[in-house]
């Protein structure tokens, strides 16, 4: 199968032909002494500290809440577009040069989000609404941050309450009955209150259409609100607590479009894609069908099972259904004392998930040849002649988070950062999958009802971190600091699990585990004077970070093990040409050892660890020639490489059809990590005018990016190959500054490219057909925002 990308690849080479590469800080005007414009400083607390972020030496991304706005970066789909080496895996969690999360059960993230300094975590589902800026640390953050993490770090902050009141409301109208509405305000309290209320609402129609029930899917129904209070207790020691909820009843899809070039043995050929449905004759529901329930003889379940050819449109008989709720609590507090600052973090977040899909994405023209009566779904129980099959996904989860901090300031040449870290949670969840065959079968074996479908579920988890870490900043000379960063992790991870699967009834299985382990940094920034540069700043570092084990819901392999990366990096980060240029650039060597992959086998999945090399390199740059234009891009790199790793492929040729013949191992030595494509492109430039007719001013901008090429999975095999592809956004936008109004209006995807970010196989029990998931097609509208 093949897409085209032509016009989009016409467009965005122009778009090139005009603009640099780079990243995603403000573009706020600041004022020099010649009267041309310079790009603003801004301030960020990557290192728990506030510094510069081109004094950092970190390989970072900001992005303002000016810069959020310029590219209309809305949620995590948007943001990746601006961060080099970056990746959204399935739409929902990120890959940062190549380290994701790639396990299957209970996991930590390769790549943890951070709200307000809280490991609590950002929804990527929920809107980057009202954010006061996001800062992205790429590699591996093993010393500072309360939850290790060996991909990366994004911090969310959100915005303080300003000291007198006023506000913004905006409303977005756009296609698919797209509407979106936002409030924000803030409203002082006396001289040392203050707080903000913040939320939006959305709701569009879906991009997809189900022809089988005339309904259109992967729509949105959802909302999230916030308040953050401001208390200065006294001119050294001041309190933030912030109060979240986000809510979400859609049709989000899951799992997407079914791909298939039907085989007669194995289901679905693993060399190549289609728009088939499986050949099921040989897979095991089809012969559980034949022989427990009024089977037509002969026969093949998906015979004439339609499938569009449109990627955007499917044939299922349930529409999908996808409930998602988070609450969350983050309170901070800083006193300053003489040379020290002492802070403290505290959070609580609390969330639940219900998705639900049709399993075998397929509307079927099979009927039995006498009505039956199962469970089609959870709680709907049906007497039809119809095969219809559903799965489930569930989880549950509390987290609480404290961590406390000292931090010295003093003139001479030793400062520090010392802190300790606690963090506490709770989980279960699984999947389940309904099937009538399933169920005739377990039946007739007179086993309880509880397996009567697949399952693979976790109650009673329990994860705990502890963690003591600092960091000493020695000054060698006037323009060179080495930094010493070290970090005690202790982890304790239990739960019970069961994993059913045309089987009786089992026990419960208790599984732990337990790891320490150190981590450290070290560091040296140089500053150099040069003649051609305003500032430049040159850093090396080596760093480790560890992400823990976890448990797998399988009797068979109950646990496995923690993932470390040692990176080596260097990296220069300049201001040019009177501070009208940035440019940064980084290059790294990862040694990734205990790489954790799932894999679904047999209805089941099971998390191995494996090894892994890694290296690439990264430019960002930012550029204002005059002051009416703004150009920004970034490119990067990537090259990776896994060890030697034998490994169960369910898409194999050889692999069993059934769950009782000894699966088959490949061996996964030179294959590139999933989610790792070699080179990535982002262009943005904008042109403002200065006020014309009635004091209005226009800006007119292009977004164009270009991804290379990846795989889904580990094997590599023809059928991960996800093709390169590339998005191109327009905006021309209209603000009166004196009366506080802007009108944009917006394009994003201006090709309408059917661009697949992820594909996911199933198991041999419905033919190990692909499901692929998509960006959105191309989208328009108009914003109308107005401040008071």
């Amino acid at each position: 199968m093949t897409r085209q990308f032509s016009g989009f690849q016409r467009i965005s080479y122009s778009a090139l032909a005009f603009a640099l590469a780079a990243t995603a800080t403000s573009p706020v005007w600041a004022q020099t002494t010649d009267e041309k414009p310079a790009l603003e400083t801004v301030v960020v607390v990557a290192q728990k500290r506030e510094q510069a972020a081109q004094d950092v030496p970190i390989a970072l991304s900001v992005f303002s809440a000016a810069a959020l706005d310029r590219a209309q970066i809305e949620d995590a789909t948007d943001l990746q577009y601006s961060i080099p080496n970056a990746v959204l895996t399935g739409n929902d969690r990120y890959t940062l040069r190549g380290v994701g999360t790639n396990a299957l059960g209970s996991s930590d993230l390769g790549v943890q989000s951070f709200v307000n300094g809280a490991a609590i975590g950002y929804l990527p589902q929920n809107e980057l609404f009202d954010m006061a800026r996001i800062e992205v640390l790429r590699g591996p953050q093993g010393t500072l941050y309360g939850r290790n993490t060996t991909g990366g770090a994004i911090n969310v902050i959100t915005r303080k309450p300003g000291r007198t009141f006023g506000g913004e409301a905006s409303l977005q109208l756009g296609n698919f009955d797209s509407a979106r509405v936002g409030l924000a305000f803030d409203l002082p309290f006396g001289d040392k209150v203050a707080t903000r209320f913040a939320a939006y609402g959305l709701s569009r129609e879906g991009y997809t259409d189900n022809l089988s029930t005339g309904n259109q899917i992967d729509g949105r129904n959802q909302w999230a609100f916030r308040s953050t209070t401001v208390f200065e207790v006294g001119e050294q020691t001041d309190f933030t607590l912030m109060f979240g909820y986000y809510d979400e009843d859609s049709t989000r899809a899951r799992e997407g479009k079914r791909l298939c070039k039907a085989h007669p043995v194995l289901g679905c050929d693993p060399r190549q894609l289609g728009f088939d449905s499986p050949d099921a004759t040989t897979t095991i529901l089809n012969t559980l069908a034949r022989f427990f329930t009024p089977f037509p003889a002969g026969t093949n379940i998906y015979a004439g099972a339609p499938n569009p050819t449109d990627l955007r449109k499917v044939a299922a008989d349930t529409d999908p259904s996808y409930k998602l709720d988070q609450s969350f609590l983050t309170f901070n507090g800083d006193h300053r004392f003489g040379d020290l600052t002492l802070s403290g973090v505290l959070a609580w977040s609390k969330g639940s998930t219900e998705q639900n899909t049709d399993w075998d994405n397929a509307a079927l023209p099979f009927r039995f040849t006498a009505p039956i009566t199962y469970t089609a779904a959870r709680g709907r129980t049906v007497t039809t002649n119809q095969l219809i099959t559903t799965d489930s996904f569930t989880s549950k989860t509390e987290t609480r988070t404290a961590e406390v901090r000292l931090a010295s300031d003093y003139e001479g040449k030793l400062n520090y950062l010392v802190g300790a870290f606690y963090l506490e949670g709770e989980s279960s969840g699984g999947f389940e999958t309904w099937h009538p065959a399933i169920e005739a079968f377990q039946k007739a074996n007179g086993r309880p009802e509880e397996t009567w479908r697949v399952s693979a579920l976790s109650r009673n988890g329990k994860n705990t971190t502890q963690a003591l870490f600092g960091e000493l900043y020695v000054t060698l000379a006037d323009n060179l600091r080495l930094t010493l960063g070290a970090r005690q992790t202790e982890e304790k991870r239990s739960g019970e699990s069961r994993s059913i699967v045309l089987a009786p009834l089992g026990p419960w299985v208790f599984s732990s585990f337990k790891g320490s382990k150190a981590t450290g940094k070290i560091a040296l920034d140089w500053t150099p004077d040069l003649s051609f540069t305003d500032q430049t700043l040159v850093y090396g570092s080596v760093a480790t970070g560890y992400k823990g084990g976890g448990l797998n819901n399988s009797n068979s392999a109950p646990t496995y093990g923690p993932e470390e990366v040692t990176a080596f990096e260097i990296g220069t980060k300049n201001s040019l040409q009177n501070g009208k240029l940035q440019a940064n650039f980084a290059g790294f060597v990862y040694d990734y050892s205990g790489l954790q992959l799932g894999q679904r086998i047999n209805g089941g999945v099971v998390t191995k660890n494996a090894d892994a090399d890694i290296w690439g390199l990264e430019a960002e740059f930012l550029y204002a020639p005059s002051r009416p234009w703004l150009i920004d891009a970034n490119l990067s790199y990537l090259h990776t490489e896994i060890g030697t790793f034998l490994s169960e492929d369910a898409a194999n040729p050889a692999q069993s059809l059934t769950a009782t013949t000894p699966p088959v191992q490949v061996n996964l030595a030179g294959n590139e990590l999933p989610h790792s494509p070699k080179a990535k492109v982002k262009v943005g430039a904008q042109y403002t005018t200065q006020p014309f007719a009635g004091g209005w001013t226009s800006t007119l901008r292009v977004d164009a990016l270009w991804q290379d090429k990846y795989f889904a999975r580990e094997y590599n095999t023809p059928t991960d190959v996800i093709d390169s592809w590339g998005t191109l956004d327009l905006q021309a936008r209209f603000d009166k500054a004196d009366k506080g109004v802007s009108v944009r209006f917006f394009v994003k995807n201006v090709t309408d490219e059917d661009n697949i970010t992820n594909i996911i196989i199933e198991d041999a029990l419905i033919g190990r057909y692909r499901n692929v998931r998509l960006l959105e097609p191309r989208t328009f509208g108009v914003i109308l925002e107005k401040a008071f």
